[in-house]
């Protein structure tokens, strides 16, 4: 898995480019990269109603899963899918559909610099066990 800084690239220009950037970054084994297309304080749900709240446990939660080879195998172009955001101000209702048909929704909101941050993750890795935490684990719990 390769980490790499991002200094500049702190999520995406548009909403809807948010779920490329994600792919780019898994195809890439870029760690790094995943977190930073989530806001500090965003939460990614878990399964068994478990939650990964802030980036220290986002970045635990994805690599657990990068490692486990479950979001996609690294060093291969992603799946194709479908984007689209809804977007109401600051804020925007993104909604990927992958190949196989399954759904993922996500909100977004702006940055004060005009980039867009996943701020809330209900599906991508709710049916992911390779992300719970050992029972010490820095993932809170819902």
């Amino acid at each position: 898995m390769t980490t790499t800084a991002h200094p500049s690239a702190v999520g995406a220009s548009a909403p809807e480019a948010l779920e490329s950037c994600f792919a780019a970054c898994v195809a890439a084994g870029d760690l790094d990269g995943i977190v930073e297309l989530y806001a500090a304080d965003a939460v990614v749900s878990l399964p068994r109603g478990r939650e990964a709240a802030g980036s220290t446990a986002i970045r635990s939660a994805f690599a657990a899963a990068l490692a486990a080879g479950v979001l996609g195998p690294v060093g291969e172009p992603a799946q194709a899918v479908s984007a689209r955001a809804v977007v109401t101000g600051g804020l925007a209702m993104t909604t990927s559909t992958t190949p196989d048909g399954t759904v993922r929704t996500q909100v977004a909101r702006r940055t004060v610099d005009g980039r867009w941050v996943w701020v809330r993750d209900g599906s991508r890795l709710r049916d992911v066990e390779a992300c719970l935490p050992a029972p010490s684990g820095d993932l809170a719990v819902a």
